[in-house]
């Protein structure tokens, strides 16, 4: 791959939202971290609110209501990019590209950028390099930047550090579920979205669903809305979309708190990758790591004892 340039040129590419150079760009920020890095002291110069999480459960029909929305905000005139957080694949760690798929309808759309993201084993439904990579679709002017992650559960909550709004996908027949996760994902999610209306049991999950957006409108004074999609036919995707830019004004109009969020959770994923990269891999890979791991083999030291090994080797380099 011809190695990317922050340059004027690369900048001028990426305001044009060329597709070619994004996409370079996204795999030079999954291959090297000091890329990463230094990227980062580019693309928080513009930071419109316009990214959106659709998450939720598997199967709930994340992409093909996604490959609806992608539709209807193009027919408004607005250019779409979409970051789909695959499952890696346990012998390569690239992305199984299931989402990707789903939305060929625009694959010759220019206005249309779509990239599938590997987990790379990372929990919480998101990638280490999504809130970038994001950011860099923000610098890049499109009108709207969608991030899907892979099926969530209660404890995989990351994508509210990484995108502006969230809408989560529910589907009929899991209202048992939404009891079991209302304290988990139902307080992450600005617009709900209740996919597969056209199911048996959607009005019973509606009832929870409603009830729990208005607890939560009681305790924060903000409305949010709850949305009866079909993902085949399109129905609901219009009012889904306003419930999404009236979510997004509000959330520009609001104290940057969720903003400063993301940006304490980046700056902590920098330090850790900063960590791991420049002193927890040498260690593990180098002379001391490998007797370690000999010795532990051996039965001749604790686990325990990595610590102390692992301080001397830290002062050993300083």
């Amino acid at each position: 791959m011809r190695k990317v340039i922050l340059d004027e040129q690369w900048q001028a590419a990426i305001k044009r939202r060329d597709i070619a150079t994004l996409a370079r760009t996204i795999t030079a920020i999954e291959r090297s971290p000091e890329f990463l890095l230094a990227l980062s002291r580019y693309v928080f110069e513009d930071s419109p609110t316009v990214s959106i999480g659709i998450t939720g459960v598997p199967g709930a029909g994340k992409s093909t209501l996604l490959n609806q929305l992608i539709r209807a905000y193009r027919a408004q005139g607005k250019s779409v990019a979409v970051l789909a957080v695959d499952p890696s694949s346990i012998q390569t760690g690239g992305a199984v590209l299931g989402d990707r798929l789903r939305m060929q309808d625009h694959a010759l759309d220019d206005n249309v950028f779509v990239r599938s993201l590997s987990t790379k084993g990372h929990l919480g439904g998101v990638s280490e390099t999504t809130f970038i990579s994001a950011q860099l679709l923000k610098y890049a002017g499109f009108d709207r930047v969608f991030i899907e992650t892979v099926g969530i559960g209660q404890s995989e909550l990351d994508i509210v550090s990484v995108a502006d709004i969230s809408t989560i996908v529910f589907i009929p027949g899991m209202g048992d579920y939404v009891q079991g996760i209302k304290s988990g994902i139902m307080e992450v999610g600005d617009v709900f979205a209740i996919n597969k209306s056209d199911h048996e049991g959607v009005r019973a999950l509606e009832k929870v669903i409603r009830l729990e957006a208005h607890d939560r409108e009681n305790k924060t004074g903000v409305s949010l809305e709850v949305c009866l999609t079909n993902a085949v036919s399109g129905e609901g995707v219009e009012a889904l979309i306003a419930a999404q830019d009236a979510a997004l004004a509000r959330s520009a109009g609001q104290d940057s708190l969720r903003r400063q969020r993301q940006l304490q959770a980046f700056s902590r994923l920098l330090l850790d990758i900063e960590l791991r990269e420049h002193w927890l891999k040498p260690f593990v890979d180098g002379e001391a790591g490998r007797r370690f791991f000999a010795q532990l083999a051996e039965g001749e030291s604790n686990p325990a004892d990595i610590i102390s090994v692992f301080t001397a080797s830290v002062e050993s380099r300083s």
